[in-house]
């Protein structure tokens, strides 16, 4: 049977696909109907608008597929928050759509790429586990958590087998850092390239930060473990504040990135760590890169990068 990555040239979706091809999964994906230049590579690519494409579309999609990874998202906390009827619009009625489709297969298994941190909102202890109160103080934060909400319904009226995974801040390489998403991943990038750094706040603002790979493996176990139901925090289960990735920065380059201090967003929560035990005892899971780790990856990562760029 066959895989389905909705948002399979996204930054979770590509790394997605990448492994699974590795495993030798059948596969299909979607991208955004707006896409140019994209070729179908190792497994075909549908270009379709979650919000705007038919039910038949879907249901076509979704023959020979057992397992479906719903990884597309429009608009991140910035981008939700200056226009939330659009975000509504694309994502959560999106979601419906294909959850409408879904429902006539209960033989599929869904994943759904949730927000470990935007739909608890200012956190009320930590680690924050899945039984903290959710309380979104964004629209990002609002629709992701519509969109589980969603989910459940689906699951106790017609059986939908999903899943949600709550993932924390992911970050690696192949990241879109001009999305405004990646604090770990722009930092170093700006840090290697010798630009200043923009932080909002005073840095103390603490996150927990998993690497990309890591949130691949979990999002392959929660597709093959049918049994287990959501939500699942997905993180590192540490937290780092802004101001320590700039250490750890210091500590590889040997020499203190150039930092710019910006008034602080009403959207960033101060405090986001999660528990990740539920991952752990359902689905067999924890993260296997540290921060310093992931940190001096990306370094040799992007200082490989820089013979290529200056040749161009």
């Amino acid at each position: 049977m066959t895989a389905l990555v909705i948002g399979a040239r996204g930054f979770l979706g590509t790394a997605l696909c990448r492994e699974l091809v590795r495993q030798g999964v059948p596969l299909k994906g979607t991208v955004f109907r707006g896409h140019s230049n994209l070729t179908d590579g190792p497994f075909p690519i549908h270009r379709v608008d979650l919000a705007k494409t038919s039910h038949k579309v879907f249901c076509r999609l979704l023959e020979d597929v057992d397992t479906v990874y719903h990884l597309a998202w429009s608009s991140i906390p910035q981008t939700a928050t200056a226009d939330p009827l659009s975000d509504l619009r694309n994502n959560v009625v999106g979601l419906v759509k294909l959850l409408e489709a879904v429902r006539k297969r209960p033989d599929i298994r869904l994943v759904f790429a949730s927000s470990g941190g935007a739909v608890y909102g200012p956190a009320r202890y930590l680690p924050i586990d899945e039984e903290h109160p959710t309380s979104p103080v964004s629209a990002y934060g609002a629709s992701k958590l519509a969109a589980e909400n969603y989910l459940a319904f689906y699951a106790a009226q017609y059986e939908v087998n999903s899943v949600s995974l709550r993932i924390s801040n992911a970050y690696g390489t192949g990241q879109n850092i001009a999305k405004g998403l990646g604090a770990v991943t722009a930092f170093t990038y700006a840090a290697i390239e010798g630009r200043p750094i923009t932080i909002y706040g005073d840095g103390s603002i603490l996150r927990d930060y998993v690497w990309v790979d890591d949130v691949v493996r979990a999002l392959i176990a929660a597709g093959a473990r049918r049994d287990v139901a959501g939500p699942i925090n997905v993180g590192s289960g540490v937290g780092s504040t802004l101001v320590s990735i700039i250490d750890e920065l210091e500590r590889h380059l040997r020499v203190r990135p150039n930092v710019i201090m910006r008034e602080a967003r009403r959207f960033d929560v101060p405090a986001s760590q999660l528990d990740i035990r539920r991952a752990a005892d359902g689905l067999g899971w924890k993260p296997e890169v540290d921060l310093r780790s992931g940190i001096d990856f990306l370094c040799g990562y992007f200082q490989s990068l820089l013979p290529l760029r200056a040749a161009q």
